[in-house]
């Protein structure tokens, strides 16, 4: 870049955790930063600005790609907190159903804004109780998967208010089996086979009374082959929206950790899954959700050829490239300026996918990563 053509920016318009709107440069006219990278450092910003940073005088009026998008995780990551009240709160505030289809309602809409970026937060997500969080990332499945299949919004609308409702009858008895390394005593078997019973009682004394929703929670244990509960139905006696509740649910609870066993990888989960296609779960909608999420799901941790951990961000030209940013280096080391990666390279291809709890580096401003404010 001739120096000539170029600008020096203010101090302001170059923010922490914010994708940058354009290319940016030093004085000599070498590339500094990209477009779209995000600076996550204080003293690595403080370092550039007082270098100084230069813009091509086309791109003065670039505005920030951040500050023109509505965000996936504006709406998502509050969510937890809301749901916690919606529990907690059940059968002392009216109008359950209404509060549970604004929930709902936020989840379509993030999922309408960035499919990419709500994958990934089913996998970023954390500082959330596992009857918390599962309903939320169950319901995030359902609403991807029913939208590939063109299911309409009023119908989706039910089957995510399902899901988010699913397990309210055993709230404590869920988080203390999550914690809980031991295998089930008769007791709390006997606790998880009645509670799409006692969930769907509870439903009803809360108002709602839509039968879709109703029958979905009821039967969203039954499996095709008839070995799930509470009745052992098969096939076509299981509603359409309980089959697709089955499958998001058996695949958030897979690439969760639990007490009694470690989270499966992405991919992992997706063959576990895959497996029982057609036998529990139903072909068509275990196929589409496979689609939809991809071998390598944003937000999953990922080790390249050239040793350095990165997170996938976007699918790329083929399942098995996606485009991912680095954070970690190859010597383990944080990267400031997390530099993205085209897997197709030889160079960054992946190696080796990760559970959360093998990576010891945290990400910051997670959201930036997809173009969106911290």
């Amino acid at each position: 870049m001739d120096p000539l053509e170029l600008h020096c920016i203010r101090n302001d318009q170059v923010t922490l955790g914010s994708p940058m709107p354009c290319h940016m440069y030093d004085r000599e006219g070498n590339l500094v930063l990209k477009a779209g990278e995000v600076v996550h450092s204080k003293r690595e910003l403080e370092i550039l600005k007082t270098n100084g940073l230069f813009v091509p005088n086309r791109d003065m009026d670039a505005p920030p790609p951040a500050a023109l998008k509505e965000s996936p995780f504006a709406l998502l990551d509050p969510m937890p907190s809301q749901v916690e009240r919606l529990y907690g709160y059940m059968s002392m505030e009216a109008g359950f159903p209404e509060r549970v289809s604004a929930l709902a309602k936020s989840i379509q809409k993030a999922c309408e804004i960035d499919r990419d970026a709500c994958v990934a937060w089913i996998f970023l997500a954390s500082d959330m109780r596992y009857v918390i969080g599962h309903p939320i990332h169950s319901a995030i499945l359902c609403e991807l998967v029913a939208s590939q299949l063109s299911w309409p919004a009023e119908e989706r609308l039910v089957l995510l208010n399902a899901a988010l409702t699913m397990n309210i009858a055993q709230l404590l008895v869920q988080n203390k089996l999550h914690r809980q390394a031991q295998k089930l005593e008769p007791q709390q078997r006997a606790q998880v086979n009645e509670h799409c019973g006692l969930a769907l009682d509870m439903l009803k004394q809360y108002e709602v009374v839509d039968a879709v929703w109703l029958t979905a929670v009821a039967q969203h244990h039954e499996r095709l082959d008839g070995s799930g509960y509470p009745n052992a139905l098969t096939g076509d006696a299981i509603s359409r929206e309980a089959r697709l509740i089955a499958v998001a649910d058996v695949y958030a609870a897979l690439v969760i950790e639990h007490a009694h066993r470690r989270a499966f990888t992405a991919n992992a989960a997706l063959k576990e899954i895959y497996l029982l296609r057609g036998k529990q779960l139903d072909s068509q909608m275990t196929e589409t959700l496979i689609k939809v999420v991809g071998v390598f799901p944003p937000g999953c941790y990922v080790r390249l050829a050239n040793d350095e951990i990165a997170v996938v961000t976007h699918h790329g030209s083929t399942p098995t490239a996606p485009i991912v940013h680095s954070f970690v280096n190859p010597r383990g080391q944080s990267i400031n300026v997390y530099p993205k990666r085209e897997c197709s390279n030889p160079q960054f291809a992946i190696k080796e996918v990760l559970t959360k709890s093998k990576v010891d580096v945290s990400l910051n401003n997670k959201a930036t990563l997809w173009g969106y404010k911290a």
